[in-house]
């Protein structure tokens, strides 16, 4: 899905008004930057990680609740014009410990993805469990790459092992942990390098194009 998120800088600087643990098998170059808004107490934290070829970058967001609903808005509408870009079908897949997952294949129409993205996100607790964002290669269905029938596991090494299968193009999973104040939302996505390093070159000037937004190291 960086594809585009790259594409679009205005895209970008959506994402970052919110905003996209994991153990890596091979840890070789992590980045950390944090972006703050002032007076609000929204907190973005940056990580990337390299896997040789393939590369994950992670956003948090600890967000407070009252914005929750906005920082929801403002991330469907980013995943969705990203799937709208890719042009590839968007598997859904929500990842449930130790039950079978729930599979949902969508067209890569904003509306379609964005409500999608926007039921996973503000899900109550019955409901709220990771979700994988899955763009397909073409001709891809999304059972071949998820199996209906064997409970998934969401880490590092499953991912990376889906983008290396061939049969998908962006990895992309997104969690929720509501607190008594506030709300942590982590986007990890998962994709080659160099569509990686062209978001974070994006990403530099993001909060020259957003008023009361800073970088801290």
């Amino acid at each position: 899905m960086a594809a585009g998120l790259s594409a679009r800088r205005g895209c970008l600087a959506v994402a970052s008004l919110p905003i996209l643990a994991l153990t890596a098998p091979v840890l070789a170059m992590r980045h950390y930057r944090a972006v703050r808004r002032r007076g609000d107490g929204v907190f973005l934290a940056v990580e990337r990680t390299r896997f040789g070829g393939l590369g994950r970058l992670r956003f948090v967001i600890d967000v407070p609740s009252r914005r929750v609903p906005e920082i929801t808005e403002a991330l469907s509408g980013l995943v969705a014009e990203a799937a709208a870009t890719l042009g590839l079908t968007i598997g859904c897949v929500g990842v449930v410990t130790d039950e079978e997952p729930v599979l949902v294949a969508l067209a890569p129409q904003r509306d379609l993805v964005a409500g999608r993205v926007r039921w996973a996100l503000g899900a109550g607790e019955a409901h709220r469990h990771p979700q994988l964002w899955l763009a397909l290669a073409q001709g891809t269905y999304l059972a071949q790459v998820v199996d209906p029938d064997v409970p998934f596991e969401a880490d590092a090494s499953s991912l990376l092992g889906l983008l290396r299968g061939g049969r998908v193009a962006r990895v992309l999973l997104t969690t929720v942990n509501p607190g008594p104040v506030s709300t942590q939302i982590a986007l990890d996505l998962y994709a080659p390098r160099p569509v990686l390093r062209t978001l974070l070159t994006i990403a530099r000037n993001v909060p020259g194009d957003l008023s009361g937004w800073t970088i801290t190291r």
